[in-house]
This record gives C-alpha cells, sequence and structure tokens, in this order.
C-alpha cells in the first residue's frame, strides 16, 4: 500500500501537462454558462432599436468604397 502511495503523486505531477488545459477547459465552459445568459438577452431581436421601430433592417451594411480604389 505504501507503494502505492508514493506512486501517486509522482503520476500525478507528470500529468500536469494534461490537467492544465483539462483545467482551462472546465474553467471556460463554467464561465460560458455563467455569461450565456446574457449573451441571449443582448443578442435577442427584439429588443434591438431598429426592430422595435419597425425600420428594415440591411445586412449589406455600409456602402464603402474598395480598398485601392481611387476617387
Amino acid at each position: 500500500m505504501s507503494d502505492l502511495l508514493q506512486l501517486v503523486p509522482i503520476y500525478a505531477f507528470m500529468l500536469i501537462p494534461v490537467w492544465i488545459p483539462m483545467a482551462a477547459v472546465a474553467f471556460g465552459a463554467l464561465i460560458d454558462v455563467v455569461k450565456a445568459p446574457a449573451k441571449v438577452v443582448a443578442h435577442h431581436p427584439s429588443t434591438a432599436p431598429a426592430h422595435s421601430a419597425g425600420r428594415r433592417i440591411s445586412s449589406a451594411g455600409p456602402r464603402v468604397a474598395a480598398a485601392g480604389t481611387s476617387r
């Protein structure tokens, strides 16, 4: 039993390159879960001012001259 108790810390130390990314993934998933309700509210189309005013929204974006053209 004492041999096993000596090997566990050794293997845990050797697996640090595995534990760090796993902890980062878990932390990122937790942050995403916490921020998800705020993202849904912020991107909900009914809260957009243009939509609530009944105006049409264009997906084309602003008219900008192409790079490298002279006018």
